[in-house]
């Protein structure tokens, strides 16, 4: 059994003056799995003398889904028990240097840790550092070309190109120089300083290790005192530049494995491995390449998009109480017996599951949302889940948005909409809707039966809670909005049955009528149309397709 102290994110903390909420998404219990993991495989008593180990964890989980929360919080959890190191790559890739960032952020939080002061002489660099710097190496080299050479290789490469270099060449003061001597010496000199790099790089293991077991002893009791391994927490690499993130894995492999510290590299993989290639090439095997600095990977489930999108987002924004009360009308409405105020992130998390989009992909998408609800002005129209799908279908499907102003698009079933419905599985997600035929047409309705017989006939439907596939809400929506006649059609269906004595028993077809064409025509109406003739209804429900096109393609320029 470990006994580490049970991780606990269920209230709001505080870190490095940033603000981080109770654990929403139910992460904790995986911080606490690969706490002890880590812990067995960087420290095994069982071993004796070599009971402390290294080990390179990489925790992968794509954008968005809270890798550095996840970091932030577990790093803070386990402080208490073991010493800790948190870097942030992407915030320092500026330094050009990977290996200065880990050793600057070690001393500094490692000290704190031992309660040292700045000057306290445990936590200087060692001196041979110096040789290991990025920054020192050309200084370095062209130092010794001059000693050798007695000449500025940089000089060389700024020379005339018709200029010779032979065997010899002259120095600075005009006197030939033996290149083959001087190489020779440079050879040497070389082979000495690689083993001068092997030496830094040891006494560099030796002063982290010094730094490790001071932060483990700070305390005075010995039953506080922390535990091996240390825990070196590398956030956001694959935000940084593809030349940096390569070198802080070759740093962290080849000089950090250091017995007695565990890495966790956080990364969205798939990223990581483009940066790679553009380091070597699309078609270098950027996988098995980057599966050499790991000892294991570690996914991290993304969350349900429900939990997700009320992390991420201003849900409350968007809600129907939120959007009624600033004076939108919003339709459908929506409604699901037990679910309460949560029905509108279930339909929205519906749809963006149908599509597939990724966690990333949902949150823009969403915030895309966001952004065009709230700039709608008091006593404006907005269909909130055809307009979701709208922009699914932008960021997934583009071909086909951009198709959509014709009626083939999407009625029929060989349509370019029932192959994407297919490929997405559109008609297995449904959204729930509340349909409220007296609230839209009022007690009675108005048909057109038979050769221009007009009939009041009594609405004879309730209130109705019920499932629609996305695919069959889309086609209602759409196909009302490009052709009058569809949903014309489908109100003389209605009229029909009611006039046959079916009453409130409609039937199942009847029903779908309502549901997928008869209410959303009876809104048109309601919303759109003021007069009666059929000109100005067509002139309206043509302005409807191009009004949501406009929201759509406005809203996507803004990226997350």
């Amino acid at each position: 059994m470990s006994d580490d102290k049970a991780i606990d994110w269920s209230k709001e903390i505080s870190i490095d003056g940033n603000i981080f909420p109770p654990d929403t998404l139910n992460r904790e219990k995986y911080a606490s799995y690969l706490t002890g993991l880590l812990k067995r495989k960087g420290y095994d008593q069982r071993r004796g003398d070599e009971a402390k180990r290294t080990y390179v964890l990489n925790l992968n989980s794509e954008w968005g889904s809270g890798k550095t929360y996840f970091l932030r919080r577990w790093s803070e959890s386990i402080k208490n028990q073991h010493p800790v190191v948190y870097v942030n790559a992407w915030e320092q890739d500026y330094s050009d240097d990977p290996l200065m960032t880990v050793i600057t952020s070690m001393i500094e939080q490692l000290r704190e840790q031992a309660g040292k002061s700045p000057q306290d002489i445990t936590f200087k660099a060692p001196r041979k550092l110096l040789g290991l710097l990025k920054a020192a190496t050309p200084a370095i080299a062209g130092g010794l070309a001059k000693r050798y050479l007695g000449i500025d290789p940089v000089k060389i490469m700024e020379s005339s190109e018709d200029g010779q270099i032979g065997e010899s060449i002259d120095n600075e003061k005009g006197d030939p120089i033996d290149m083959g001597m001087a190489a020779s010496k440079m050879v040497t000199h070389l082979l000495d300083e690689h083993s001068a790099k092997l030496e830094a790089i040891d006494s560099l293991k030796k002063a982290i290790s010094q730094w490790v077991e001071a932060a483990k002893s700070s305390s005075q009791q010995s039953t506080d005192r922390k535990q091996f391994p240390a825990f070196i927490f590398i956030d956001e690499l694959d935000r940084c530049r593809p030349s940096y993130a390569v070198e802080m894995l070759e740093t962290i492999k080849h000089i950090f494995n250091i017995p007695g510290v565990v890495f966790v590299v956080a990364t969205d993989t798939e990223q990581l491995q483009h940066a790679v290639k553009a380091i070597y090439g699309q078609g270098f095997d950027a996988g098995v390449y980057l599966g050499r600095f790991f000892d294991a990977r570690y996914t991290l489930k993304v969350a349900d998009y429900e939990k997700l999108l009320s992390v991420h987002c201003d849900m409350k924004s968007i809600s129907m109480q939120t959007l009624s009360e600033n004076g939108i009308t919003v339709w459908p409405k929506a409604s699901i017996e037990g679910v309460g105020c949560n029905v509108e992130i279930k339909n929205i998390s519906n749809i963006l599951t149908g599509f597939n989009l990724s966690a990333r992909e949902a949150i823009q998408v969403v915030e895309r949302l966001i952004s065009i609800l709230s700039n709608l002005k008091e006593g404006e129209i907005v269909n909130f889940y055809y307009l979701i799908v709208l922009l699914c279908l932008h960021e997934k499907e583009y071909g086909l948005y951009g198709e959509l102003g014709s009626q083939h698009v999407v009625s029929g079933v060989q349509s370019p909409w029932s192959d994407v419905c297919q490929r997405h599985h559109l008609n297995n997600y449904n959204i729930y809707l509340l349909i409220d035929p007296k609230n839209i047409a009022g007690d009675t309705i108005k048909k057109h039966i038979g050769r221009g017989d007009y009939s009041d006939v009594n609405n004879p439907y309730d209130d109705i809670s019920m499932p629609i596939s996305i695919r069959d809400f889309f086609i209602a929506c759409h196909s009302v909005g490009l052709k009058w006649s569809v949903g014309k059609e489908s109100e003389e269906n209605i009229s029909r049955d009611s006039n046959q004595g079916n009453g409130r028993s409609l039937t199942n077809n009847c029903l779908d009528d309502w549901l997928k064409y008869g209410c959303y025509q009876a809104e048109m109406n309601k919303l759109y149309c003021q007069k009666a003739d059929s000109a100005n209804q067509e002139k309206h429900l043509d302005h409807f397709f191009d009004r949501y096109k406009d929201f759509v393609e406005i809203s996507t320029h803004l990226e997350s």
